[in-house]
């Protein structure tokens, strides 16, 4: 198609927010206008060119694309003609890519989920094509008063909140002794009087160019009250306090999470919430956190079911079945696998609804299963894995419908790995050291560590 041929122009602009120099609606005909000197239309401005942005584009990007591509979004803004038939080309091909909608649970000849995942932002074939088409004539904007209804943007924050909380102090990070990786440990007070139950949690980013991931914790005893301003420095990979417990995680690129209905997760009155925050200092100089937060939403009605929320895997709940977790310097297609027998829980019943996949940068593969009476039952799968983009996959299912676990199940996780200069964030960790080959990598929390995680959330019922 000719919009590739402006690829070479257009593509690296996608990373920043201003337009690509290649502007359809200025290109002379046939050169770079994306119509490649076609007959049927030369300008975007033509009215009659279908595909065009009013009454077919506009709709998928308001669905698709608006959650982030919006003012004081997380990317350049597309909610106009003029704003987005710029990026016609980019699109175009990020869209044939699948890169972009950031989607990267997908079936695969190894892989078939159980079920559908809730907020699956993958294009179709043919919503695929329409982009391709727009490129290719010129990004044609149609006329308005032919314009589709567009629906509405998916959300990206927690909705109707019970509360919001930020952190009562400060971190500084600073790279000056050598150390990049820092753990701290926050604590918020949620304020309920009463025993409540968390259907929706979203961990409210502070200094984005610091943030590596956040765990979070329930503090039933409340102890961490007694850190100055709620922060407790150099805590470890821990919550920085005795019985604390994992109930969710947020890292790059996850949504907020939220329980199926009638799934609650318990919050005993007068508990506090801690975070163990793990900092990646910046090469270019301190980096101050003062914002980094909590949203809760919360129902003081008891559910049927009670979330509880694991990690499996490496480090994590899980035995080793590949040896010691070790990948040679350019090793490509190496592979860890750890395997978590659930033990005996007696007559209780337990459902799974979430899984979600952690690894650093020289992953690019990874699949969570349950092993049972012989047979691999395949719940997730990330085969283009994007360290930048990490989500907890929740499936679009009743809670009495979805996957059952039974005592004797083996959750096993495999992660698949590159290392070698033909990974680009290879290339990227190691400028970072100031590398320039690549470097046998352990288990561990650096830039150059990796792991191998599943979190798992699971739905027991009272």
């Amino acid at each position: 198609m000719a919009w590739l041929l402006a690829l070479s122009v257009a593509a690296p602009a996608c990373t920043g927010n201003d337009p690509p120099a290649t502007d359809p609606g200025e290109a002379t005909e046939g050169e770079g206008d994306g119509s490649g000197g076609s007959d049927e239309t030369t300008s975007g401005d033509a009215l009659g060119a279908r595909p065009n942005w009013h009454e077919d584009i506009a709709p998928l990007v308001a669905e698709h694309c608006e959650g982030c591509h919006r003012a004081g979004g997380l990317a350049f803004p597309m909610a106009t003609y003029e704003q987005t038939s710029p990026w016609a080309v980019v699109m175009a091909y990020a869209t044939a890519d699948r890169q972009m909608p950031p989607w990267h649970a997908v079936e695969t000849d190894e892989c078939t989920p159980p079920h559908a995942f809730e907020h699956d932002a993958r294009l179709d074939e043919e919503q695929i094509e329409r982009f391709a088409a727009w490129a290719e004539l010129g990004a044609p904007e149609g006329d308005p008063a032919l314009a589709a209804p567009l629906p509405q943007p998916m959300a990206l924050e927690l909705s109707d909140p019970s509360v919001v909380m930020t952190m009562g102090g400060s971190v500084t990070v600073d790279a000056d002794g050598g150390v990049l990786d820092q753990f701290h440990c926050l604590s918020f007070d949620p304020g309920n009087t009463e025993e409540v139950y968390l259907d929706g949690m979203q961990v409210v980013q502070g200094n984005s160019k610091v943030l590596h991931h956040i765990l979070i914790f329930i503090d039933e005893s409340a102890r961490s009250a007694s850190w100055p301003q709620g922060v407790r420095e150099d805590c470890g990979s821990g919550p920085g306090v005795a019985g604390a417990k994992l109930v969710g995680a947020w890292l790059p690129g996850a949504m907020p999470i939220e329980t199926p209905t009638d799934v609650g997760i318990r919050l005993p009155a007068g508990s506090r919430l801690v975070f163990n925050v793990h900092y990646h200092a910046a090469v270019t100089g301190p980096e101050v956190d003062d914002a980094t937060g909590l949203a809760l939403r919360w129902s003081t009605d008891a559910p049927e079911w009670v979330s509880e929320f694991g990690l499996v895997g490496a480090p994590g709940d899980g035995t080793s079945t590949t040896g010691e977790f070790r990948i040679p310097a350019g090793a490509t297609g190496h592979q860890e696998v750890l395997e978590w027998a659930v033990p005996d829980f007696g007559d209780a019943e337990l459902r799974l609804w979430a899984v979600g996949h952690h690894m650093h940068k020289i992953g690019v593969d990874q699949k969570t299963s349950i092993l049972r009476d012989g047979e691999e039952h395949c719940l997730v799968q990330t085969p283009r894995w994007d360290y930048g983009w990490q989500r907890l996959y929740e499936y679009d299912e009743a809670i009495e419908d979805v996957f059952r676990v039974e005592p004797g199940d083996v959750v096993r996780v495999r992660c698949t790995y590159d290392n070698t200069m033909d990974n680009p964030a290879v290339v990227e960790a190691l400028r970072e050291l100031d590398l320039d080959a690549p470097q046998d990598v352990v288990l561990g929390e650096g830039t150059l560590d990796e792991m191998c995680l599943a979190g798992i959330g699971v739905a027991v019922r009272r």
